[in-house]
């Protein structure tokens, strides 16, 4: 019995480790290619967290600060947004996706998981909220405000590249800027993925901010 209870202890401390399950070899091609090929690399680093324990925490608090949209999925077309105010959240996201070549609709996940689908495209959205553009400077303000509110390993990932970005002196005093301002804004956020984006789209950004408790950083 005593044995029995020790092999116990044993797998609960494993399974309760945050590392528990995570694929290390995707970590490694996460590393390899992310610098030649961000998307590949984020395609990576998403896999090897899918099984991991730190991930099911994730999903299991976010499912909980959003449980009033649970179920919910956002349905986004860009050419009737792009019809509202360059100034509203609406607006505001669709010009930036049309911009950058996205789709909104190309994200894969499970069609049942309605959480996956809001954290997929909530990154971009995240960008307006947030006021990051899509250089490399704005993914990682944009990655520091996400990590505050996901706590999450795919953004402890991306900010594992800021020493390398650093070497650039151009970049260092706007970077470090973006980054403590994207933690402090994501800290003082209230938990932007339980705010139901479908339902304001056309609200000015500036009220959305406010709504969410960070108009103090614009």
């Amino acid at each position: 019995m005593a044995g029995l209870m020790k092999i116990r202890s044993r797998c609960d401390r494993e399974t309760s480790f945050p590392l528990a399950g995570v694929n290390w070899w995707e970590v490694g091609m996460a590393y390899q290619t992310f610098l030649g090929n961000p998307r590949v690399g984020i395609r990576h680093i998403l896999q090897a967290q899918r099984q991991s324990y730190w991930q099911r925490w994730v999903d299991a608090r976010l499912a909980r600060q959003a449980a009033a949209l649970s179920g919910r999925t956002i349905a986004i077309d860009l050419t009737e947004l792009s019809k509202l105010p360059a100034d509203s959240l609406g607006g505001a996201y669709a010009r930036h996706m049309i911009k950058l070549g996205l789709d909104p609709n190309a994200f894969s996940f499970p069609e049942d998981d309605w959480l996956e689908q809001r954290t997929s495209v909530g990154h971009d959205i995240f960008h307006i909220i947030a006021g990051y553009d899509a250089s490399p400077v704005g993914e990682f303000g944009v990655a520091a405000f996400t990590l505050m509110q996901y706590r999450d390993l795919l953004n402890v990932f991306v900010l594992s590249f800021v020493p390398l970005s650093l070497t650039n002196p151009r970049w260092t005093i706007p970077l470090l800027q973006a980054i403590v301002r994207g933690m402090r804004m994501g800290q003082s956020s209230k938990p932007v993925v339980a705010y139901p984006v479908e339902d304001h789209w056309d609200k000015p950004l500036s009220l959305v901010r406010r709504e969410l408790g960070i108009s103090g950083y614009f």
